[in-house]
């Protein structure tokens, strides 16, 4: 057995488009943007971007560093004694 089919002579036989509708309703009820509340989190985001990049500049001086100590420990403890590199520049006068 077939379901009835709404007879499209009725005036209360229209289609509504639900999703459509949904949209609109979604689109009216977000708040405007705010062009000042943009720029404040554009400048953290910047602000955030800058310090990261100076904790990764001081981590990566700091991992330098106590690798040249190491090894120099390293050089020290095996008994060498020309660890630390001298530089003889001569000048001509």
């Amino acid at each position: 057995m077939e379901p009835p089919r709404p007879d499209p002579n009725r005036p209360d036989a229209k289609v509504v488009a639900f999703k459509e509708a949904q949209k609109k309703a979604r689109r009216a009820a977000l708040p405007k943007p705010d062009p000042e509340a943009d720029r404040r989190r554009t400048r953290s985001n910047v602000a955030a971007l800058v310090f990261a990049a100076i904790l990764i500049a001081i981590g990566w001086l700091l991992v330098e560093k106590l690798g040249a100590s190491g090894r120099m420990q390293d050089c020290l403890m095996s008994g060498r004694t020309n660890c630390a590199p001298i530089s003889t520049s001569t000048t001509d006068n």
